[in-house]
């Protein structure tokens, strides 16, 4: 977004890779970056925060199955959240509620129709003791598909965005339908699987998707959990993706409290966080680091934290695709997943992996910027222990090294990115758009979104010596023996290509390059 100077364009023509052996390469520019990776200490291990929101089968007539991209990038685990149908039990969608994410009204009909096809327990009066009662065919497919992408599935009980919101008619009668489905698809019950399904979150945003009272919502969830545990105790359950996590109040401190006195079963407590008002890397952390002490301070310190939606803004309108496709949010997420290397968090899932919104693939399967991002980190965990690197920071210019088991690969993973220095806020332009075109999407009542809480605004944040890096890679674990050089990078007109290989030798290695905000590269050091 921002103009090159000319100054500038000459100082990225005139750089050139530079490999030697010790410490020969100029590496004095100084508006490069100076780090240093130690291959010889490592400092722990490379953690995997490879999880989406979005099945790789396609929830939407056209789209494309994703397996292959799924299994491309590392996925670690998937959030069966907004599925329209499949995964859902009691779902009910009008063209008014799907107005806001679906503009077309034949898309919307689609959508519609669909979902009440493809939910679960189609009949509420049904017995839910019953194989007959249950739709399972569609979901089926998408656990399937979860399953052969290698990915985990997180199991979210709950409707999609757009759905009705009042709770359920019957607690018990809702808890012993999501019992059965847990027995379905881990024991086999009414001809299923046994997918070994550990995560059971039950419900999505209750400040946003749930009209009842939080009392009826302590309930439903009490209930539920112990239906969960009663099938098999080793099942993780726990709620309640909160889309306001530093905002104390009912569905916050009161679920908490609800849980601890009552002693229900709680194993997880899930959050959400975008970046609209800030555009910054870390929030994600400071959000995570205040979870861990409302959590500890009840209690609950071996309960997991888990950011069960993440991405730089909200606004699922066309009109953000642009910017969440783009090369700009690429490297903020890039930034978040290695800001997140150091976090109190347990695991998260971006929102979305698919095609749909701001999903990390285009309608035909292929790579979408951001998805070359989520590449790079995922070939990073072939390299799972982390060695100590130096020079980056928290504000965008992040680097991760780590070393294989075997002691034949070294990767450096560098990401830089910048904090606009001015913004508005897509979660306004969104709604600003949505009033003047009479589109609402139904909230409870009771919302206040004037109270929205996020982290303070760091300030005194200042870009410098950010135009490039100046590496040094010392103690490679190889001794002198020959190996190759490989660099990859991911720019506003590089799709993460091969732009370096080379043969070299020696114990150290130094590099000098140009990557400007926004950029990505990954530089992978191997011996045979």
């Amino acid at each position: 977004m921002r103009a090159i100077s000319f100054v500038f364009c000459l100082l990225i023509a005139a750089s050139a890779a530079l490999y030697s052996q010790g410490n020969s390469g100029d590496t004095s520019n100084k508006q490069f970056r100076t780090l240093a990776v130690d291959a010889g200490t490592v400092t722990g291990t490379i953690r995997s925060f490879q999880g989406v929101n979005g099945p790789p089968y396609p929830v939407k007539a056209g789209l494309p199955n994703l397996v292959k991209q799924y299994r491309d990038l590392r996925v670690s685990s998937v959030r069966t959240h907004d599925s329209y149908g499949p995964t859902e039990i009691d779902a009910v969608y009008t063209d008014k509620s799907l107005k806001a994410l679906f503009p077309d009204a034949a898309e919307r009909l689609q959508v519609a129709k669909a979902s009440q096809e493809n939910s679960i327990f189609k009949d509420w009066n049904a017995d839910p003791e019953k194989p007959e009662s249950y739709n399972f065919g569609p979901t089926d497919k998408i656990i399937q598909a979860i399953r052969d992408s290698g990915a985990e599935v997180y199991y979210r009980v709950g409707r999609s965005a757009g759905g009705n919101l009042e709770p359920p008619r019957d607690a018990a009668r809702y808890a012993a339908i999501v019992a059965h489905i847990a027995m379905h698809y881990n024991q086999g019950w009414a001809r299923g699987s046994h997918s070994g399904i550990r995560y059971w979150e039950i419900w999505n945003e209750p400040q946003f998707f749930w009209s009842g009272t939080p009392q009826q919502f302590y309930e439903l969830y009490d209930k539920t959990a112990r239906a969960l545990k009663a099938v098999d105790p080793t099942l993780k359950v726990g709620t309640d993706a909160n889309a306001m996590p530093l905002n104390d109040g009912p569905y916050r401190e009161g679920l908490l409290d609800y849980i601890r006195e009552h002693e229900a079963p709680f194993d997880f407590y899930s959050w959400h966080i975008y970046a609209d008002m800030s555009f910054d890397p870390y929030d994600a952390v400071v959000i995570a680091s205040e979870t861990r002490l409302l959590l500890d301070h009840r209690g609950f310190t071996k309960v997991e934290s888990i950011l069960s939606e993440w991405n730089l803004s909200a606004d699922f309108t066309k009109d953000e695709e642009p910017e969440l496709s783009s090369m700009e949010n690429a490297a903020f997420i890039g930034s978040v997943l290695m800001n997140l290397q150091d976090a109190q968090l347990d695991f998260a899932h971006l929102y979305r992996g698919d095609t749909l919104w701001m999903g990390l693939f285009n309608n035909d399967g292929s790579y979408r910027k951001p998805a070359y991002t989520f590449r790079a980190t995922g070939m990073m965990l072939d390299t799972p222990d982390r060695v100590d690197a130096s020079g980056g920071d928290t504000n965008g210019f992040n680097v991760l090294a780590g070393r294989s088991r075997d002691n034949k690969r070294v990767q450096i993973l560098i990401d830089n990115y910048e904090i606009p220095a001015q913004h508005t806020p897509p979660i306004f332009r969104m709604m600003q758009k949505m009033k003047e075109q009479g589109i609402s999407i139904d909230t409870p009542t009771n919302v206040d979104l004037s109270s929205f809480k996020y982290p303070p605004v760091r300030t005194g944040i200042r870009y410098s010596n950010n135009k490039g890096y100046s590496l040094t890679v010392s103690n490679l674990p190889w001794g002198n023996r020959p190996f190759t050089i490989k660099r990859y990078r991911l720019t506003k007109t590089e799709d993460f290509n091969l732009v370096e290989q080379k043969k070299a030798e020696g114990a150290t290695a130094s590099f000098s390059n140009p990557l400007p905000a926004p950029g990505l590269e990954l530089i992978v050091l191997e011996t045979k």
